[in-house]
Formats: structure tokens, C-alpha cells, sequence
């Protein structure tokens, strides 16, 4: 059996007997290692320790019964806490507020078995990794590097292979041919892209255990670390942005009728699901945005949403994924996102993404407003916005922070990152005039 079987053999046990007293030593036993060893297994592939999973497991399955009527204390007691404040602390350490609260805002759904087969990261020995690159016509000695994400954050997905190419995995095999698509078109008119290695059988791509895996050249550069995108002449550096992005909407522009891509709906997805998601987590959470932010948003932005000029964008223009090389931008990487939508959407997303990252960085919230000038100006160089798209920046930018944060709901090994983005929110909201005056 594979460690991911033997790990669901524990989590199922655990899902199971989450009414009764567990132990390390029963879990690591059903898992045939040792208690030192699946721990450290089991943070790995699930993302968080045992004991925080299994508090995590009771916390959901006691708010469904407490909203099917069970007695709140009763419930506390079935599920292991040893009084109620317990309950209650670490429910509001999980959930950002009371039970009740919760049960106002939310509906408490029935508690769906985590399938770690299907959800668990890809963890790859380097003997499978040569394995699978037996596919290609490469040289026998191979190097094989890991790859980041943000600053010293590995990527689970992808590989940096002979120093030249890109070996990356995944399940969205729909998401890998628009990547290979518009890779392809943006290669014809010369601009540096991720396009595939033909494998020994003449394939893009080979598909091993319901996962492509893709080897493409790699972009030569690497994205600007956190310090270098603040750093000096940062309204310079968000121009670089701006100009790079809008030399990309030139050419997807030009595609926009010959490639098939999602036709996506801004306005639609915020005001439908992530406005009133963002309104039940931003309360749940205790940091709720005024009336005024909700009304000022679906009355502005439903007037100006149908001027707004619309073609392919790259959708996931975070600065990850804007490769640099000798201080100028050398390529774009991951279209797999890729949809057809409002083009302002991908400069604003790309000045949302680098205040995102910037966790380390002091003052990251006052120095922003400069480098969000930068991409919009630089942008404007390339792409000449409308007036309408000029009014409507503030929208498409609170529309990306709703759309994340609706998204993020729920997902613990992403908590940080939600709290991040609600503090976004209400920085800009509230820093509006700040951000937003000189664009």
C-alpha cells in the first residue's frame, strides 16, 4: 500500500470514532509506523497535526448536530471536550465566533469524509520523478531541483529539470490545454511561454494515475522576490508590470475569437456568490465592512460592468507567475485559469497578488499605492483604458479580494492567507481615496 492509503486507514478510523478517547499509538498502529514517524507523515500530507485535525473533525460534526437541535453542552461532552468553555474556545479559534453566531450566519452542512486519495498533495520520491521523465528523449544524467512559489515556499506540483525545463503535475487536464493553447500562439508571435516538450511518443503530456505530467521549457529568469517588487522605484517596477500585461492582452486579443476558453461573468460571480459569502465571513470573523461598502459596490459597479471592455485574460497574473530577466519581464507562466473576462481584471489582479505576498515587508500597505499606480499606468501605456475602466479599477479590485475570500472559506491549511485578504479588504476600503485618487 501506498503512505496515502495507509494514512486514510488511519482517517477513517478517526472519522469513525471521533465520540471516543484516540490515541497516537492506536492511529500510528493502524498506519503501520511508528508514532514519531506518522506524525511527522500525517502534518505533512494533511497539512495540519494529528490532534488539531481531529479537534477540527469534531468542531464540524458537532455544529451539525447542535443545529439538528442537540443540546450544545451534551454535544460538547459527546465529542471529547471536558466542559463547554473548551468547546466553545476552540470552536472560536476554528470559526472566528460563538456557536451561535455561527448557526445565524451559516447553515451547518453534513460533514463530508475526507478522502486523502483525492485531496493529498503529490509527494514524489526523485527515482519516480526520473521514472516518469523516462517519457521524454532526455539525457540520462538528470538534475532534478525543486521549485518555489513565493520566496522560500516549495511547490509541491512542479520541478526544475536540467536546469532548462519544467516537469509539472496535476489533475486539470481541461486547465493544461488552454495553458498549451495560448502558449503556443504567444511562442508564434514571439514572446517567451511555457509551450510542451514533445514526448518519445509524440504527446504533449502523459497521464499516469489520473494525473497529467507536462514537461515545458523553462522561462530563463525567475519572478521578483518581495523585497525587490518594493524596493527603489516602485511606481517603475509596477510599470514594467502594466506594460508586460498589456502586451499580452495585445496577442490574446488578437486570439480571442480562435482559442476556447471559459466565458466568465465578474459581476455575476461577486454579486451571486461572493459578496454575500464575503458578508457572512467578514461578520463571522468580527471585522465586518460597513453597509455603505456592499451598496456603494453592486449600485457602481452593476452601472459601469457592461462598458468594460472583455477579451481573453490570463486570469492568474500574480507576480509568481510574471517571470523577470536582467530587470525586465522575460515571459508569463501557468494559463491553465485562463478565461475570457474584463481585461482590467489582470492588472488589478496583479497588484492585489504582490500586496498579498508581502507579509514580510513593513509599511507593505502605504508604500502599495505606488506600485498599483505603476501597473495601471503602465498598463495605460500599452492598452489605453476607457473612462469607464478607469471608475470601475476600485470594483474589479474589491471583486478580486470578495472572490478570495469567499474561496478561502473553509480551507484551513489557508487560514493565514484568508486572514490576510480581509485585512486587505479593509485597508483598501477604507484607504480608498489614498489608493485610488491619482489612477
Amino acid at each position: 500500500m501506498t503512505t496515502t492509503q495507509l494514512l486514510q486507514k488511519s482517517i477513517d478510523y478517526i472519522e469513525e470514532n471521533l465520540k471516543s478517547e484516540l490515541s497516537l499509538s492506536e492511529l500510528a498502529e493502524i498506519s503501520g509506523f511508528s508514532i514519531y514517524h506518522f506524525c511527522r507523515i500525517f502534518s505533512s500530507y494533511v497539512g495540519m497535526p494529528v490532534s488539531a485535525f481531529i479537534t477540527k473533525r469534531r468542531l464540524y460534526h458537532g455544529i451539525h448536530e447542535i443545529q439538528n437541535g442537540g443540546k450544545i453542552v451534551d454535544i460538547a461532552l459527546l465529542y471529547g471536550f471536558d466542559t463547554y468553555a473548551g468547546f466553545f474556545k476552540a470552536f472560536k479559534r476554528e470559526f472566528g465566533c460563538s456557536p451561535s453566531k455561527f448557526l445565524k450566519l451559516n447553515t451547518a452542512k453534513r460533514p463530508i469524509a475526507v478522502n486523502l486519495i483525492r485531496e493529498a498533495k503529490i509527494m514524489l520520491t526523485q527515482r519516480e520523478i526520473k521514472q516518469i521523465l523516462s517519457n521524454w528523449n532526455l539525457d540520462s544524467n538528470l538534475e532534478i531541483e525543486d521549485t518555489f512559489v513565493v520566496g522560500t515556499v516549495k511547490s509541491d506540483n512542479t520541478w526544475l529539470i536540467n536546469g532548462k525545463y519544467i516537469l509539472k503535475t496535476g489533475k486539470n487536464i481541461s486547465g493544461l490545454k488552454t495553458h498549451m493553447a495560448i502558449s503556443k500562439e504567444l511562442e508564434k508571435s514571439g514572446v517567451l511561454a511555457a509551450t510542451p516538450i514533445r514526448t518519445i511518443k509524440d504527446e504533449d503530456f502523459v497521464i499516469e494515475n489520473d494525473r497529467y505530467f507536462c514537461l515545458t521549457n523553462a522561462i530563463k529568469g525567475k519572478f521578483l522576490t518581495l523585497e525587490e517588487r518594493y524596493a527603489g522605484n516602485r511606481i517603475g517596477t509596477g510599470k514594467k508590470y502594466g506594460e508586460a500585461i498589456g502586451n499580452l492582452h495585445k496577442i490574446l486579443q488578437k486570439q480571442d475569437k480562435n482559442l476556447e476558453v471559459h466565458d466568465s461573468n465578474l459581476l455575476k460571480t461577486v454579486l451571486g456568490w461572493a459578496l454575500p459569502q464575503t458578508k457572512i465571513t467578514m461578520e463571522q470573523w468580527e471585522c465586518p465592512l460597513p453597509d455603505e461598502f456592499y451598496e456603494d459596490f453592486t449600485k457602481n459597479f452593476s452601472k459601469l460592468y457592461n462598458e468594460l471592455p472583455r477579451h481573453i485574460i490570463h486570469r492568474d497574473p500574480n507576480p509568481s507567475n510574471i517571470i523577470f530577466h536582467n530587470g525586465e519581464v522575460s515571459g508569463f507562466i501557468d494559463f491553465e485559469i485562463s478565461e475570457r473576462n474584463v481585461r482590467i481584471f489582470d492588472p488589478c489582479y496583479c497588484a492585489t497578488g504582490i500586496l498579498a505576498e508581502a507579509t514580510t515587508i513593513a509599511d507593505r500597505f502605504e508604500k502599495w499605492d505606488e506600485i498599483l499606480k505603476g501597473i495601471i499606468t503602465g498598463y495605460d501605456n500599452i492598452c489605453k483604458l476607457t473612462e469607464a475602466e478607469k471608475l470601475a479599477i476600485p470594483y474589479v479590485i474589491y471583486s478580486i479580494q470578495m472572490i478570495f475570500i469567499a474561496w478561502l472559506n473553509g480551507k484551513e491549511e489557508l487560514k493565514n492567507l484568508a486572514m490576510q485578504n480581509r485585512k486587505m479588504l479593509i485597508w483598501i476600503w477604507e484607504s480608498k481615496d489614498k489608493c485610488f485618487h491619482d489612477l
